[in-house]
């Protein structure tokens, strides 16, 4: 008997991990959608089935196995609408491969019994470990109430009762730990994944992400025909403000930038922090006038902006920005960042705080 249980265990484990894995990419929106539950149903549902392969029959047509563990699993994770389909598919197969009987009666007043008392938990105990084993009671309660009468000719029976028991509360248990430990494997994943494509300090992208966005928005302009804009935003005089009030300080100035840049550039523009006080900005479809007005605001936003540096004090920098557009004065797309480039250094040789593509500079003293 243990071992066909012990192979329904790695079966629950193995979808459990395998489930795990394909949902980490898959957001809660995506998790959500009605399609999502009808997919996860039919794979209780046949996890369900695996097990009942793997059943033990005792007495004449009772089965020992632990599909209910597979309905309970997909009530907390899919809810109502996965385990009704998780319930369908294991009733039908039961019913259609081991006949009409009175154990597979009780089996399907079992499922009707889950789906009702399962969804009854969810909506009253929103608390993960109370939900999980108040359905592990509920389990427990209805097959040991059904064993005790169909088996109750079979000799040893209490003992095969409280096996099984014993079993049902292992795995069971087995399965919250596993359940959440691949939610927390996920989020963490998640969270790495976002990491790992964000400047630490400032929440932009970061240069590994931009250079991959770079790389998207040549394709897109290419293939649409479009003009695409860069901008190399650089601090003036970055260092002084380091060595003047401090590293920590230098960090408030470049995140209160990051929202300036940000706050001035379109939703749908690429906003990166390419170096230590270096940012570069990718307007799509932008033509070169249209770079140089957003350059301008940008450069006069900084210049007006009071600079928090703590104990209510504030300071000003200025910012050089470099520019540069495809096609009107870059004809190869990928040297747009290096030509946005050679026009941040011409603002700098220039005296700074000025908009310079590698032809011209704005040099603006008042708002525009």
């Amino acid at each position: 008997m243990l071992n066909d249980l012990f192979i329904n265990t790695l079966l629950l484990i193995s979808f459990t991990f395998v489930g795990g894995h394909i949902s980490r990419e898959m957001s809660e929106r995506m998790k959500n959608k009605f399609v999502s539950k009808v997919i996860l149903g039919i794979a209780g549902g046949v996890l369900g089935i695996l097990m009942m392969v793997y059943s033990i029959q005792v007495g004449t047509s009772t089965l020992l196995d632990l599909r209910s563990l597979s309905i309970m699993m997909i009530s907390s994770v899919g809810g109502l609408v996965s385990t009704v389909i998780t319930g369908i598919i294991v009733v039908i197969y039961r019913v259609g491969h081991f006949g009409i009987n009175q154990s597979s009666m009780f089996a399907i007043v079992h499922v009707v019994l889950y789906i009702a008392l399962f969804s009854t938990v969810n909506k009253m105990i929103k608390t993960p470990w109370k939900n999980w084993f108040a359905k592990l009671a509920i389990v427990i309660l209805i097959l040991d109430t059904t064993f005790l009468y169909l088996l109750k000719d079979v000799q040893n029976h209490y003992i095969i009762i409280f096996s099984f028991s014993l079993v049902v509360v292992f795995t069971g248990a087995l399965e919250y730990f596993l359940l959440k430990y691949a939610e927390r494997a996920n989020e963490l994943y998640k969270v790495y994944k976002a990491d790992s494509t964000k400047d630490f300090l400032t929440g932009l992208n970061n240069t590994r992400q931009f250079d991959k966005l770079l790389n998207m928005s040549f394709e897109r302009v290419i293939e649409n025909n479009e003009k695409l804009s860069c901008l190399m935003v650089d601090i003036d005089h970055f260092k002084k403000v380091n060595d003047t009030y401090g590293h920590a300080v230098g960090d408030m100035v470049l995140k209160e930038l990051a929202e300036i840049l940000k706050k001035n550039c379109r939703a749908f523009d690429f906003v990166g922090r390419v170096g230590g006080e270096e940012f570069c900005v990718l307007l799509l479809d932008c033509p070169a006038a249209r770079s140089f007005e957003i350059g301008t605001r940008i450069r006069n936003s900084v210049k007006e902006h009071n600079f928090p540096i703590g104990d209510n004090r504030f300071i000003h920098i200025t910012v050089s920005v470099g520019t540069a557009t495809y096609p009107e004065n870059v004809e190869n797309i990928e040297e747009i960042v290096k030509k946005a480039d050679i026009g941040l250094y011409k603002a700098k040789q220039t005296g700074r705080d000025k908009v310079c593509d590698y032809e011209q500079c704005l040099e603006l003293t008042t708002s525009t």
